[in-house]
């Protein structure tokens, strides 16, 4: 693949695929294991009732979330995994496509102050992926 389609790539999954999470037991393991493993920076970021978000980061911005399946009851059946977010126009209206073509709501719409408003699906073959838009930013 030529350079600059390889490029091309990147900024198109960046705006498409917006977000990821890796769920593990511990978030504390999970960190300890991106970081030095793989070398990513580590932050936090208060969510006021919902908690602390903790996040890795590349070069100091941060590129995923990190949750501990034992830490926090909403998740404590979840399976070790990585989740995506992928960015649409309308969460409402595409979560409403996507049933209509069989997928299931695992999470419904929510809104999450000063990041965005998303949803959990899980698609007729049985794959989850969260829909998400983004919140305007001031």
């Amino acid at each position: 693949m030529a350079e600059n389609n390889a490029n091309e790539n990147v900024l198109n999954n960046g705006r498409t695929f917006v977000w990821h999470e890796v769920y593990g037991a511990s978030s504390q393991a999970s960190i300890d294991f991106y970081t030095s493993a793989l070398d990513f920076g580590f932050t936090e970021m208060e969510m006021g009732s919902m908690g602390t978000y903790k996040m890795l980061t590349r070069n100091g911005i941060p590129v995923c979330g990190v949750l501990g399946t034992t830490e926090m009851e909403q998740i404590k059946d979840a399976p070790p995994h990585w989740a995506t977010y992928l960015s649409v126009d309308d969460v409402d209206a595409r979560l409403t496509k996507c049933q209509e073509l069989g997928a299931t709501v695992v999470v419904p719409a929510m809104d999450v102050p000063t990041v965005g408003r998303m949803a959990l699906i899980m698609d007729p073959q049985g794959a989850h992926i969260w829909l998400f838009k983004g919140a305007p930013q001031e």
